[in-house]
C-alpha cells in the first residue's frame, strides 16, 4: 500500500484509481517474459528447369481471303428465267448459273444470219457482173466508166456480206450470253436477284451472286518493318553488302490458330509482300498461303499466325508462376545444397505456354522453387519438396509439324509432361 504524507489527501474515487494502477503495475513486474515461438520452416516445391531447342515464333493476326473471288453480272439484259444452282453451292468451272430471257435474241440472231445470205446473194451478183463487164472491156464493148462501176459494186457488196457477218457474231455472243456459267470452282453465295425480274447489262449491272475459290486460302497479315526486314534481309559475307530476298524465295513455314484455339493441321508458306511499307503505320502487307483442300476454311475468318525463325537455341524453361517481380528486375528463388533460398535474377525470353525462357541466370541443375514462393525469404531455410515442370509446348509450334488430321478442325492432343532433367526430344518454337 502506498501512503501520502499529512496534509496530502485525493478525493474518494481518484483515490482508489490511483491505488489500483499502482498495484497493476506492480504485478505486472513480477511475471517473466514468454520464450519467443519458433517459426517452422516453408514447405516449397522445387524442379530443375527444362532443357530444350528454342526457336522464336512471331504471332500475328491476319484474315483469311480467297484466292479468287468473282462477282456474276450479266452481259446483256433481260428478265431472269432459270436458276440452276442452290445457294451455298460448291460449283465447278463452266457449270451454268442463270438463264435470261434468250428469245429476243434468238430471234436477232436469226434475222442477222438472214443479212448475210441477202448480202451473198448480192455479192455473188456484183461479181458475175463485174467479171462479164471484164471480158467486154477487152473487146471495147463496154466503156472503162462502167467496168469500174461493175468494180466498185463487187467491193460494195463484199463489205456488206462482212458487216452481215459481223453482226451475226454480235448476235451469236449475245444469245450465248443469256446463259451464264461459273468462271471459277468454288464456293457460290446467295441468289442476290429471283426469277422474273429485269436484268441490266453494262455499268449498271446487277450482281446476281458471287464465286469465291477455297482451295488454297490466302491470309493477309501486316508484320512492322523491322520484322519484314528479319524476313527479306539476307547479308553476303564475302563483302558485307546487304541484299533483299524476296519472302517467296525464302520458304517461310507458318501455322494458323483459328479464333476458338483450334489449329489447323495444315501448314503454310509466305508467297507475297507488298511493294512498299504503308509510312502512317510502319507495317507491310504480307500474304501466306495455306492447303484448304477439305475446305476447313472459310474466307473472312479473323486468325492467328505463326512464323517461326529460322534458327534454333538452347534455352531453359520454368513455368509462369516461378518467377517473381521486383520494380523493373525479374528473378526466382534457387534451393542451395543446405536447403537456404536463394535469389537469382534472370532474363526472361519469350513464352512458351504456361512455360517461360530463361535466357540467362539459371543453371540446368538448379532446383527452381516452382510453388510456394510467396512464403520464401532471400537466404533463410525451406523444406523442398521434389516436383517437375509440366512440358506444355504448343504442338502447332513444333519445329516439324504434324501431317493432317482425319478432321481439319479436331483439337490436337497436349504434349506430355517431361522430365526436370531429361532434355526433351523435339524443338520449342515460340
Amino acid at each position: 500500500m502506498i501512503l501520502f504524507p499529512y496534509p496530502f489527501r485525493l478525493p474518494t474515487n481518484r483515490r482508489l484509481l490511483f491505488i489500483l494502477a499502482a498495484h497493476l503495475t506492480c504485478c505486472g513486474c513480477n511475471q517473466t517474459p514468454h520464450a519467443a515461438i519458433e517459426q517452422p520452416a516453408p514447405k516449397v516445391t522445387v524442379a530443375s528447369p527444362i532443357s530444350a531447342e528454342i526457336r522464336d515464333v512471331d504471332d500475328y493476326t491476319g484474315r483469311t481471303e480467297a484466292a479468287q473471288t468473282v462477282e456474276v453480272r450479266a452481259r446483256v439484259s433481260g428478265y431472269l428465267q432459270e436458276i440452276y444452282f442452290q445457294d451455298g453451292d460448291y460449283v465447278e468451272k463452266g457449270q451454268p448459273l442463270f438463264l435470261i430471257d434468250p428469245r429476243t435474241y434468238q430471234a436477232e440472231y436469226n434475222q442477222a444470219e438472214a443479212r448475210i445470205k441477202l448480202y451473198d446473194a448480192k455479192y455473188n451478183y456484183a461479181k458475175s457482173v463485174r467479171v462479164r463487164s471484164e471480158r467486154l472491156l477487152a473487146s471495147n464493148s463496154v466503156s472503162r466508166e462502167e467496168f469500174e462501176q461493175n468494180v466498185a459494186a463487187e467491193s460494195e457488196s463484199l463489205a456488206a456480206r462482212q458487216s452481215a457477218e459481223a453482226d451475226t457474231e454480235t448476235n451469236r455472243l449475245n444469245l450465248e450470253f443469256t446463259k451464264i456459267y461459273a468462271e471459277i470452282g468454288g464456293r457460290i453465295d446467295r441468289t442476290f436477284i429471283t426469277r422474273g425480274n429485269m436484268v441490266q447489262s453494262g455499268p449498271g449491272a446487277n450482281v446476281l451472286t458471287k464465286i469465291v475459290s477455297m482451295d488454297p486460302m490466302f491470309v493477309y497479315f501486316n508484320p512492322d518493318e523491322l520484322a519484314f526486314l528479319r524476313y527479306t534481309e539476307r547479308r553476303v559475307s564475302g563483302d558485307g553488302k546487304m541484299e533483299a530476298q524476296h519472302v517467296s524465295q525464302r520458304h517461310i513455314v507458318s501455322t494458323i490458330t483459328l479464333a476458338d484455339g483450334t489449329t489447323y493441321p495444315e501448314a503454310g508458306t509466305i508467297d507475297f509482300a507488298s511493294n512498299s511499307v504503308d509510312p502512317t503505320t510502319g507495317t507491310i502487307q504480307v500474304r501466306a498461303v495455306f492447303a484448304n483442300e477439305k475446305r476447313a476454311l472459310t474466307p473472312g475468318l479473323f486468325v492467328r499466325l505463326h512464323i517461326a525463325a529460322e534458327q534454333a537455341y538452347p534455352a531453359l524453361l520454368v513455368p509462369e508462376r516461378a518467377i517473381n517481380t521486383d520494380q523493373s528486375d525479374k528473378f526466382v528463388y534457387v534451393v542451395d545444397q543446405k536447403n537456404t533460398a536463394q535469389r537469382r535474377n534472370v532474363v526472361l525470353g519469350r513464352k512458351q505456354g504456361r512455360l517461360r525462357v530463361v535466357k540467362k541466370g539459371l543453371e540446368p541443375s538448379d532446383k527452381v522453387v516452382i510453388s510456394g514462393g510467396l512464403l520464401v525469404r532471400p537466404n533463410e531455410a525451406v523444406q523442398p519438396i521434389q516436383g517437375k515442370i509440366e512440358d506444355t509446348v504448343d504442338p502447332s509450334a513444333v519445329t516439324q509439324f504434324k501431317p493432317p488430321l482425319a478432321d481439319p478442325l479436331s483439337k490436337p492432343a497436349e504434349a506430355g509432361p517431361a522430365s526436370p532433367t531429361q532434355k526433351t526430344q523435339h524443338v520449342i518454337e515460340r
